[in-house]
């Protein structure tokens, strides 16, 4: 059992969870929900021991109140939590350049076995796992070069080896396809039946059938605890206000030159394969200025490997017949062509996976300014007219009271708007957005959408995602891969 009783917690000198009481009984199961960056992670921190209360008081027993009590350190020992947003944590990303997923012959990250800590002889026991997962076929593969949803489920498989009674999960459905989603559901009732207690954060519509108790969390405090509704009744988040929609930005930057050809991309035949296996299969495809492109499929259909070719990380475009703004990509067959900096140049970049490669201490305005380089190196001189646009990117996001403090205190949701000011800042004519509302509430990816639904004509789009009720009502072509084929 855990119990809270007007408890505080601080990360630095900041108060980010107050006036926090509430008891977790055994057999309880419990979901947490509320809008972006109320402190939903911050609590389940708080639940695994991670944060110390500086007020209040905060006791763990091994079952019920009647209990003796247990040490913080015997609490965390039983204890497994799960927070994708931390991945960093678990895994030194920042030893490797973003690009090295797509690079072989490299110095390589740890293969998942390793990773999960388990010597050859401990396979059979560990057996019912990872097929469960499907991770089997994955053993032998570099950590870094998983997808986003194989190396949650990596992560999710971490935690259970070690058969917590208490498992803690922060979002574990971000990023995956809807059957996907559902087999984790399914999954997740498993465990509980069997008796693993869980408490998750997640969307109220993608909830287990066993989750029994709901906690409402917004502004650093729980607004309200109840038992969950019946199977069918709606589930609403509290402390998401009904506000209309801000200004749009007020751009003092104008937009950069058009693109030297009315076709972005020009994809003729192209095919992607690692050894025996083939992400894409003969690919053709064409985007042409102004486009708004929804990219569809099922995780692993060779979607975000597709738009690594476009952006110049994957080293296979230069075995393609792929021509980017009308020229060949880098020296192509043809032997000319551009660089791969020209090429990020004219682009505005988001991807699952970019927040862990960012220094955690660098600000929210020097992760915006990146932008302007197109690395993760903080540009050494912005102008003013840069300065006054990212200031105002953020407000339109609620997000510039923000702009001093560290990108790695933010909530999963806030880094992932500071990424999409980071693409918009220099006004790029093409942008590329791998799955870019992961992590925000309904209210923040209706700002988002309204804001991509009114940039320029001429703006080029290409946007990933699981959600069809998340692609801007400016998209109008449809491209659906599954096995690596455009369907």
């Amino acid at each position: 059992m855990i119990q809270l009783e007007n408890a505080l917690f601080r990360k630095g000198l900041a108060v980010v969870l107050r006036d926090i009481n509430l008891v977790l009984e055994p057999g309880q199961h419990w979901a947490i929900i509320g809008p972006t960056g109320a402190g939903k992670s911050l609590l389940l921190e708080a639940l695994a021991g991670q944060l110390l209360p500086q007020a209040g008081q905060f006791s763990f027993s091994q079952n019920s109140c009647s209990d003796p009590r247990i040490t913080r350190e015997q609490h965390k020992a039983r204890t497994a939590l799960v927070t994708f947003r931390a991945a960093s944590h678990a895994f030194d990303y920042g030893r490797f350049f973003y690009q090295q997923r797509y690079h072989a012959g490299l110095e390589e990250s740890l293969d998942v076995q390793a990773f999960l800590g388990l010597q050859n002889d401990q396979l059979a026991d560990s057996e019912r796992i990872l097929s469960r997962l499907g991770l089997l076929p994955l053993l032998s593969l570099p950590f870094i070069k998983l997808s986003n949803g194989q190396s949650r489920k990596v992560l999710i498989a971490k935690a259970l080896l070690n058969k917590p009674a208490l498992l803690l999960l922060d979002d574990p459905f971000v990023g995956l396809d809807a059957a996907m989603r559902q087999d984790l559901v399914n999954w997740l009732d498993e465990l509980m039946n069997a008796g693993t207690q869980l408490v998750l954060v997640a969307p109220p519509d993608v909830l287990p059938m066993a989750i029994t108790h709901v906690i409402d969390v917004a502004y650093g405090q729980v607004v309200s605890q109840r038992i969950r509704p019946e199977t069918g009744s709606e589930l609403p988040v509290l402390g998401i206000a009904e506000t209309a929609t801000p200004p749009l930005p007020n751009w003092q930057t104008p937009p950069m030159p058009p693109l030297p050809s009315d076709r972005v991309f020009d994809l003729r035949d192209v095919t992607v394969r690692y050894g025996d296996s083939v992400i894409l299969d003969q690919l053709n495809w064409t985007v042409r200025v102004g486009e708004r492109w929804a990219l569809l499929g099922p995780n692993g259909s060779g979607k975000s490997v597709l738009l690594s070719l476009l952006y110049g990380d994957h080293p296979q475009a230069y075995a393609n017949d792929i021509r980017l703004f009308g020229k060949p990509h880098g020296r192509g067959r043809t032997g000319t062509g551009q660089s791969i900096w020209s090429i990020k140049r004219q682009i505005g970049f988001v991807s699952p996976e970019l927040h862990l490669y960012f220094p955690r201490h660098l600000t929210v305005r020097d992760v915006v300014y990146t932008g302007l380089t197109d690395t993760l190196v903080v540009p050494r001189m912005v102008t003013p007219t840069h300065a006054a646009d990212a200031l105002s990117l953020l407000a339109y996001f609620d997000l510039d009271t923000f702009i001093d403090r560290q990108f790695g205190s933010l909530s999963a949701g806030q880094q992932r708007l500071v990424l999409l000011c980071r693409a918009l800042l220099k006004r790029p004519p093409v942008l590329i957005f791998d799955e870019p509302f992961q992590c925000l509430d309904p209210a923040q990816i209706i700002r988002a959408r309204h804001l991509l639904d009114n940039l320029p004509d001429n703006t080029t789009l290409l946007f990933v995602t699981h959600y069809t009720d998340e692609i801007p009502t400016s998209v109008t072509h449809f491209l659906r891969l599954e096995n690596g084929r455009a369907l």
